[in-house]
């Protein structure tokens, strides 16, 4: 017989639900599907050359595909998290899935520039449904006090997807052509969303935006798109969002043309440039459980604080490289450093911050991580576009200290959420309409 779960509360991780092996497994199945989705979102950086040549259009219009990609889910996140409130997190998590699957195989098909870009809007949609509904069921399969870890499980399919899915999917691009790649992500999203219809139950009633517990915290599951959206009223839940724009535009501004960057620094190309990106995914992944496991330990904000102000210092040494002029064996060793430090500290941000906003929206945590997923595909256009101009007019050294001035503005603003959170822990909890003291959610 299979273990029971206790799925059936609004509030996700205040009820009590049981960590058994298929849970577990759940929880991985749905590190798979990130993983997927984040190789499918990052990997045409490595294809842009083929693709180009063969959608017959430039390189620069090839690379407008991962811009499009990129506002299509910022947009569509919020959107979709609240029109889809009301359905049961199975056939959010399952559907959402298989038109990704359905998506990818598409995108394998195509011949025009056109229909490619169609394809990569919808398959930005379908990543935009999936993930933040993901993060929001994790916490629910899991006892309270392993929320963060639930989170950062999940989330280490996107660290994974940036150690070694983008890597190997432009090897299986330059082995077999692009298309193959696109390929081997539909498969990947197809088997994850069979897994998924497996093993979680059909009549599991939390909803995918977890709205379905009142109007207070996001809307009730009977309220429309904007009374869900209520969510952006609740106290502290505005800046916060603004912090995660600022986190990941400071990171993409460099991250964007990491390339360029590190060929300049330490004459990091080619299959160097793939160890020096393993350096920064295998720390991501390290980071992103760190970050987990220290938001169960130690649930606060200053640790948002922390986290951006060691990216900062991995930022700030990436400019002053460039600056320098650090060349050779000194410059690159260097950089690996900076990756690294960057690695951890900037990828152990996500599951602390998803933390902190499942606590200041309790009731609708599904719609809170959909808002700060729309939040964060933001931050990477804006991140791209400051990049763009930092590289074009000094070089790395342009790209590291634009970036190192964002993450500044970044870690002012987490010490600022922090602050007014301290303050807010001393007033009365009737002042504070949201608070759920017994469950300890108060922000």
């Amino acid at each position: 017989m299979r273990p029971t779960r206790h799925l059936t509360g609004p509030t996700g991780p205040t009820d009590t639900p049981v960590t058994s092996p298929s849970s577990r497994s759940l929880l991985l199945l749905l590190a798979v599907g990130v993983f997927a989705i984040g190789t499918d979102g990052y990997v045409i950086a490595g294809l842009l050359t083929d693709m180009a040549h063969d959608l017959h259009v430039t390189e620069g219009a090839a690379g407008r595909l991962v811009t499009v990609f990129a506002l299509a889910y910022a947009i569509g996140a919020p959107l979709l998290g609240a029109a889809t409130g009301g359905l049961r997190r199975r056939t959010v998590l399952v559907g959402s899935l298989g038109l990704f699957a359905a998506t990818n195989l598409a995108a394998a098909l195509v011949d025009s520039y056109a229909a490619m870009l169609a394809v990569r809007v919808a398959a930005a949609l379908a990543a935009a449904l999936f993930t933040p509904a993901a993060a929001a069921a994790a916490p629910a399969l899991v006892p309270a006090e392993r929320r963060g870890r639930a989170l950062a499980t999940v989330g280490a399919g996107m660290a994974a997807a940036t150690a070694a899915g983008v890597p190997l999917g432009t090897l299986i691009g330059g082995a077999f052509g692009w298309r193959a790649t696109f390929l081997a992500v539909a498969a990947l999203g197809a088997a994850a969303a069979a897994g998924t219809a497996l093993l979680l139950p059909a009549d599991t009633a939390a909803t995918a935006s977890g709205a379905g517990a009142g109007a207070g915290a996001g809307g009730g599951a009977g309220g429309g798109p904007g009374s869900r959206l209520a969510v952006l009223r609740v106290p502290g839940v505005p800046s916060a969002l603004g912090v995660s724009v600022l986190w990941i535009a400071g990171a993409f501004t460099v991250l964007t043309y990491i390339g360029p960057v590190l060929a300049e620094v330490g004459g990091v190309r080619g299959t160097a440039l793939s160890l020096w990106l393993l350096v920064f995914g295998l720390a991501a992944v390290a980071g992103n459980a760190l970050g987990g496991r220290f938001a169960d330990r130690h649930p606060t904000p200053w640790l948002t604080v922390v986290c951006t102000a060691g990216l900062t210092v991995a930022l700030a040494a990436l400019g002053l490289l460039g600056a320098l002029g650090a060349h050779g064996a000194t410059g690159a060793a260097w950089a690996a450093v900076a990756l690294a430090v960057w690695g951890v500290f900037g990828w152990a941000f996500a599951p602390a911050q998803q933390h902190r906003l499942v606590g200041l929206a309790p009731e609708a945590p599904g719609l809170i991580l959909a808002l700060n997923a729309s939040a964060t595909y933001a931050g990477i256009s804006l991140g791209g576009l400051l990049g763009s101009l930092g590289l074009a007019h000094a070089g790395a050294a342009g790209a590291g200290l634009t970036a190192t001035a964002i993450e500044l503005l970044a870690v002012a603003a987490a010490a600022a959420v922090a602050l007014r959170s301290a303050r807010a822990a001393v007033a009365p909890t009737e002042q504070r309409p949201y608070c759920k003291p017994a469950s300890r959610t108060c922000p």
